[in-house]
């Protein structure tokens, strides 16, 4: 009988695919994903459902949309009446764990089922939570350290990885690629050029060193598998659970678009026994294809019919993508929006947005009919708005959308929200 794989999945926050090294950016910023990269696959045109981490983790975790799982902008919440990742591996008689410091990913939302053990570093009695935060803010200044917990994640990985024998999924989420997070010494200044260059490039160079960081964590646990003679059996992804825009200024219209910037995130998978070395897919792939991907390699078997997406391996080859993509913004949190942009007018943004992408073209829905259309060839930055010009072509993705839409499952809306904690409640919908 062939020896279970262990299965370990990171999700990098806010991770932006053409910023990779390996993608052909001209820093070295990821020198470990592009060898893992050439130790298996590479997908390139891998499309987030959702521009932000409830419902992003959500599809990642069941194999479905968010219109279908309905953990949105709307209800923000997983429901339990959908299988999860965990859920799967536990059912096979997998130890479970998950390393997430993201409030939105945390068993308060619903992503709790299916793991033996959650450390999210934070504590709900809250003068016990002050008494630990101020501990570990005087030792990180002692000893210069400081990061969104990704130091700590990686030292709680290793320790529960070591408490057990069985096969093990590891769900592992590193934070530090948020732009209002600093990276610590010395990848805070590592590609930085000059205290007077612009905001912009203040801003990418900052981003750039924290991708740098992220990547040397990431080593640290291939580092500590291969130290345990397990690297060569577990099947390890790499993915993003959303982009993010660096461009300035901020606006309120640009965190609630459906652009590239917030959608295309990098997806690499290293499993030896199942995967090809050295390649790279050009073919679309989408956030719910992860669940089905990963419960492939693992040999457990999954109901086709409770998950929208697909392998993206069958028999050691790549399968076939299909002709678009869809990812789905629903109605915001008005109040957070004021909040974080007072000048704005927040009714404007009081609409939901669905965007269908092939790998030439891009058609937004509006609920207020205000549509967007993009050649992505002529244009891949997004900043020429066709609808008026590209009228047919717009339409044809248009009616493919709704299409689509006619197939799938509506998520319920009767089933009651849970209470979120101060914690979940405080954390800004970027996350």
């Amino acid at each position: 009988m062939t020896e279970p794989l262990n299965v370990v999945l990171v999700v990098l926050d806010c991770a932006r695919a053409e910023q990779l090294s390996g993608a052909g950016y001209g820093r070295e910023t990821t020198p470990f994903l592009d060898q893992l990269g050439r130790e298996g696959v590479r997908f390139t045109s891998m499309i987030a459902t959702a521009p932000w981490a409830l419902p992003a983790h959500a599809s990642l975790f069941t194999g479905l949309y968010p219109v279908t799982h309905g953990a949105t902008d709307e209800r923000r919440a997983l429901s339990a009446r959908h299988a999860t990742l965990p859920q799967y591996f536990k059912t096979a008689g997998y130890r479970t764990a998950a390393f997430c410091t993201n409030p939105w990913v945390s068993p308060e939302t619903g992503f709790g089922r299916g793991f033996d053990a959650f450390y999210t570093q934070r504590y709900h009695n809250r003068l016990a939570a002050r008494a630990v935060l101020y501990g570990r803010r005087a030792s990180d200044r002692l000893l210069r350290r400081k990061d969104a917990g990704a130091r700590r994640t990686n030292q709680a990985l290793r320790r529960w990885i070591a408490s057990g024998t069985q096969p093990f999924f590891a769900f592992v989420h590193y934070h530090e690629l948020h732009l209002s997070i600093t990276p610590p010494s010395p990848y805070d200044r590592m590609f930085a050029s000059s205290p007077s260059t612009d905001a912009a490039t203040r801003r990418i160079a900052r981003y750039d060193g924290a991708l740098r960081y992220v990547d040397a964590r990431v080593r640290e646990i291939a580092d500590f598998l291969q130290a345990r003679g397990e690297w060569e059996r577990t099947a390890f992804i790499v993915t993003g659970s959303h982009g993010v825009d660096l461009g300035e200024p901020a606006t309120a219209a640009r965190r609630l678009s459906l652009s590239d910037a917030w959608l295309r995130v990098p997806l690499i998978v290293r499993c030896p026994s199942q995967v090809p070395q050295g390649f790279s897919v050009d073919d679309i792939a989408q956030t719910t294809d992860v669940l089905p991907t990963i419960l492939r390699l693992a040999g457990i078997a999954v109901d086709g019919s409770r998950v929208q997406g697909r392998a993206l391996f069958d028999a050691g080859r790549a399968t076939p993508g299909p002709a678009f993509a869809v990812a789905e913004r629903f109605r915001p949190n008005l109040a957070a929006l004021r909040t974080r942009f007072p000048d704005a007018d927040t009714r404007a943004f009081d609409v939901r947005r669905k965007a269908i992408r092939s790998r030439r073209e891009k058609f937004v829905w509006h609920s207020d009919e205000a549509n967007e259309f993009y050649d992505l060839i002529a244009d891949p930055g997004e900043s020429d708005n066709r609808i008026e010009r590209d009228v047919g072509r717009a339409d044809r993705l248009r009616r493919q959308l709704f299409d689509w839409l006619a197939t799938v499952e509506q998520a319920e809306t009767v089933e009651a929200m849970p209470e979120l904690d101060e914690q979940v409640q405080g954390a800004g919908d970027s996350d």
